[in-house]
């Protein structure tokens, strides 16, 4: 029953964020000219979240139904785990999603790459070194005991300070759409963090992947309709260039109780 539960959730999930990325690829004549710039970087943002999920969820599917002791690839006498590799991709598109999401910020708000957003970029470059080191054992199902929290130590400081710059400048602004997209960061990672800290002692708090999923898929109904649909609100009120800004526009827990992100 759980496994059938979790198989629905994953592929109606797919079926919605796609339907959302390819709506937003549809529409993108319907978005002003002043908003394009912030418009296509979410809408890169959302296809990365896409493919990443994609990969990761069809893959675990796969894997659950060969069997646990037949979810591996063989290439060149070397085994790698289908739960494994998927999570590897997943962890891939969603640090690139934050960075996607940051420059959305800063070309929505005409801000300039200064010190502290060019050290969001470097942590989440470190973020994709530890990933490529071996001691994520990406070919086995499940990560090793805390190193699955080391590597996501730079992901949840870069969410952080996204959701602080946005909730900064949507309340000087008035911009709602950026209040939603801070307001569902935050539930997302507070669904997150008990998941890397203690899911492998309660695999219960797997089941908080269910809530951190709808947040995305939130953000993305709320991108989707504020740039997409023809129906945005003004984005420009409250924003003003400021001197020296831009002239431009403005994992510690069991593979297998995975949902969705990495």
């Amino acid at each position: 029953m759980r496994k059938r539960f979790e198989l629905a959730f994953n592929m109606s999930y797919l079926a919605v964020i796609w339907g959302l990325v390819i709506a937003m690829r549809r529409n993108r004549n319907r978005v002003p000219p002043e908003q394009r710039q912030t418009a296509a970087r979410f809408e890169e943002a959302f296809t990365l979240l896409a493919t990443g999920d994609t990969a990761h969820l069809a893959l675990r599917a796969v894997s659950m139904a060969r069997g646990e002791e037949r979810g591996y690839l063989t290439w060149r006498g070397r085994r790698a785990s289908l739960i494994g590799l998927g999570e590897m991709a997943t962890s891939i598109t969603i640090t690139l999603f934050y960075v996607l999401s940051l420059d959305a910020w800063r070309l929505r708000f005409r801000r300039s790459w200064d010190g502290f957003t060019k050290s969001l970029l470097g942590l989440s470059f470190v973020r994709l070194i530890l990933l490529a080191t071996p001691f994520n054992n990406w070919d086995k199902d499940e990560t090793p005991e805390g190193y699955g929290v080391d590597r996501n130590v730079p992901l949840l400081a870069v969410g952080a300070s996204e959701m602080y710059l946005m909730r900064r400048e949507a309340t000087r602004t008035g911009d709602r759409t950026f209040r939603f997209l801070s307001d569902a960061m935050a539930a997302s990672f507070a669904c997150y963090l008990p998941v890397i800290l203690w899911a492998r002692r309660i695999p219960q708090l797997g089941l908080l992947m269910i809530p951190k999923t709808l947040a995305y898929l939130a953000m993305a109904f709320r991108v989707y309709r504020d740039f997409f649909s023809g129906a945005a609100q003004s984005v420009e009120t409250g924003l003003q260039a400021r001197p020296g800004c831009d002239s431009l526009e403005g994992d510690s827990e069991p593979r297998h109780d995975r949902l969705a992100h990495q």
